[in-house]
């Protein structure tokens, strides 16, 4: 069963921590019978500059608590998955939520509050100064101002401080609790609130520009770009003095943030999911046909391909060298490499990460590379033929037992006429990596003894390997279109619409392929990351 989100924070059921508390939820949350039917996806395409109402990914919510509260504890991880067209961020998939997921925040919402009070490190960040000190609620009011910053990304206004106020009062006297004990029920009650569980675009517009987000909204639409998690107290100072209103300070802020180490989760969320190199943990080879895969070799990869992506993010590395670039040293990864002929392994398509990714567990995948390439690299959709039942790989050729020849097989599969429409365009990108077996290391013969060919023709240019082809793929990706459209994709959590295609041509030719911190600049000055949404007639 799924809620709407403006009817399940209206709901008795958090009323411990909603709005029932008597946090405002008018104009944000909307009421429990309001009758309305609002589809995200609609919302996007009335509002296309917008950012619907939604709560954080399971990352998000991880990394926000961590930062908020300095705990180890990942409660998200125990949460019901989303599944999203692109990027998990994507407001489609998070504009509503499950019965599960809410009792998971409620039930997060009192563990995560008794671990940081258990730690005496932890009790210091949230405790700055003593209530048990001097008379009244003075330092418990100072307490849920600080702590209410972060947590809800904006300044709590007055009745809120009042109301939580009220409440540390109510712990005292009616649940008798001590200062500390009724500090730590206030926390776990903001920790349940609608205004941290979801991100909320509803402040004033800022006078300098009527249109505009205010700096506090700027401010998480940055941190959650590039750190999933909440803003640090340089973004609040910056927020506080209305410094990220101009163009200089925002690129100011990208290069320091991409330098900070919770960068880390850029790479693994933006790059990961748009590249596919998140799923790498959970990805299995035959450790029978390939003896050295294991876990920590896995984890090289990953560590490998990570780097890579740094090295065009916060390194001097441009865009236009990403098929072409080295890559980055990994002694565990050294036996892959030790057959390598000189000036074959270069550039992201040849990293053990993406070979592997791209392969089954058994034999490589030339269809699977290919699509890989043309979908996710080139932003160019490959859908099947409506209303054909495509065998496996094999299947068509009447064959038993593995698969050996891969080539061979695809030259059978390819016979059908169903088939050949798409193998025509697939093969030729995929079997020039067939040199490369299903953990990346080099390779010119299958395992029955029979030579790799990896030659083929492609938009007319003829190619012995991969190192022939890449020149043909780095001028088809000489505009830089499809980057720029996963990057806006998400920053924005939404998938491009018609109207964004002017400003998305605009940003790939400022951006010119340069260095993708360059990128990050471009989209976050623009004014769909600036803007809040147009209010539908």
């Amino acid at each position: 069963m799924t809620f709407r989100l403006d009817r399940v924070f209206a709901s008795p059921w958090l009323a411990a921590g909603g709005c029932l508390l008597g946090i405002s939820c008018t104009g944000i949350l909307g009421s429990e019978d309001d009758g309305s039917q609002d589809d995200p996806e609609q919302d996007a395409s009335v509002a296309p500059d917008g950012m619907p109402l939604h709560h954080m990914t399971a990352s998000e919510y991880n990394n926000t608590v961590a930062h908020l509260l300095g705990t180890r504890l990942r409660p998200a991880d125990g949460f019901p998955a989303f599944g999203a067209k692109g990027f998990d961020a994507n407001v489609s998939a998070l504009s509503n939520l499950s019965q599960v997921l809410v009792q998971g925040y409620y039930d997060a919402a009192k563990v995560l509050a008794a671990d940081a009070f258990s730690n005496e490190a932890q009790r210091a960040e949230i405790l700055v100064c003593d209530p048990a000190e001097g008379a009244g609620d003075g330092c418990a009011r100072e307490i849920i101002e600080r702590f209410g910053l972060r947590a809800f990304r904006r300044p709590l206004e007055a009745a809120e401080v009042d109301r939580y106020a009220a409440q540390y009062t109510d712990a005292r006297t009616t649940l008798e609790m001590s200062p500390v004990e009724a500090v730590q029920h206030v926390v776990r009650t903001l920790l349940t609130s609608p205004n941290f569980l979801l991100r909320i675009e509803e402040g004033p517009d800022s006078e300098r520009s009527p249109g505009a987000l205010n700096g506090h909204e700027i401010a998480s639409r940055l941190s959650y770009l590039l750190w999933s998690s909440l803003p640090d107290e340089a973004l609040f100072d910056a927020a506080e003095g209305d410094q990220l209103a101009t163009e200089d300070e925002l690129r100011q802020q990208v290069d320091r943030m991409l330098a900070d180490p919770k960068s880390a989760a850029f790479f693994q969320n933006f790059f990961g999911q748009w590249l596919g190199t998140r799923t790498l943990p959970s990805h299995n080879a035959d450790a029978t046909r390939f003896p050295i895969w294991n876990d920590e070799v896995k984890g090289a990869m990953l560590d490998q391909v990570n780097a890579y992506f740094a090295s065009f993010t916060t390194g001097e590395q441009p865009w236009s060298e990403f098929l072409t670039a080295p890559h980055p040293e990994s002694r565990l990864l050294e036996p892959l490499y030790a057959n390598d002929p000189a000036g074959e392994r270069e550039g992201f398509l040849t990293l053990p990460a993406f070979l592997t990714l791209s392969s089954r567990a058994d034999r490589t995948s030339p269809t699977s590379r290919a699509k890989t390439i043309l979908e996710q690299l080139f932003c160019v959709p490959m859908l099947p033929p409506a209303n054909v039942d495509i065998p496996e790989l094999g299947a068509a050729g009447g064959d038993e037992g593995p698969i050996e020849n891969v080539r061979q097989e695809l030259e059978k599969h390819r016979a059908s006429p169903d088939c050949a429409s798409c193998h025509d365009v697939l093969d030729p990108i995929g079997l020039s990596l067939e040199h490369f077996d299903p953990i990346g290391a080099y390779r010119t013969a299958y395992p029955n003894g029979d030579p790799v060919d990896a030659t083929g023709v492609y938009e007319g240019a003829v190619f012995e390997d991969i190192s022939g082809l890449v020149p043909v793929l780095v001028e088809s990706g000489r505009s830089g279109r499809c980057p720029t459209e996963q990057l806006f994709s998400y920053a924005l959590r939404r998938r491009p619409s018609g109207g964004d295609r002017t400003r998305l041509k605009e940003i790939a030719e400022r951006w010119g392929g340069g260095t993708v911190a360059d990128l990050v600049k471009q989209v976050v000055t623009s004014e769909a990351f600036r803007l809040r949404a147009k209010k539908a007639p």
